[in-house]
């Protein structure tokens, strides 16, 4: 069996700053009809701590989960359950601020990889990191007024 301390179970963590307020980029991650314009294809969303969180990504799965931060305009974390591994629970949080000038920096950290069998880890934590960093230039790409292609390959 391998060993989970032989593989990076760090954070994920990436960030983006956009030219726009809090309270929209806010707006962007909790509003059902605004997520979908730049993640998932649905998304059901219960805003408040204890809320449970439903994404579908069509063809590449979904995932569900249950709010654990709920704090308009500047913070929301959530757990991560992909429905292709039910007994893994990673953790989501966002952290939403102002960073002059109109604009506003989020920072996502992805966290929980020791939970992830040790086959699977390096696999996941790339493919999360990737997908977030893409993912959230879709989300600047909104926010902005740009034209949003949310078709990722990975």
């Amino acid at each position: 069996m391998s060993d989970l301390a032989a593989h990076d179970l760090s954070p994920v963590v990436q960030s983006v700053e956009i030219d726009a307020s809090p309270e929209r980029v806010f707006e962007l991650f909790t509003d059902p009809d605004q997520l979908v314009r730049w993640w998932p294809d649905a998304v059901r969303l219960d805003p408040c701590v204890g809320g449970r969180i439903e994404l579908d990504f069509g063809e590449r799965g979904n995932v569900s989960g249950e709010v654990t931060r709920f704090e308009p305009p500047h913070g929301l974390g959530f757990t991560w359950v992909r429905g292709i591994a039910p007994d893994v629970t990673t953790l989501i949080d966002i952290t939403i601020t102002e960073a002059g000038d109109g604009r506003t920096r989020v920072e996502l950290v992805h966290s929980g990889w020791e939970a992830v069998p040790a086959a699977d880890v390096d696999e996941w934590r790339a493919m999360h990191g990737a997908g977030w960093k893409f993912f959230l230039g879709c989300l600047a790409d909104l926010a902005e007024g740009r034209s949003v292609d949310k078709s990722w390959g990975g």
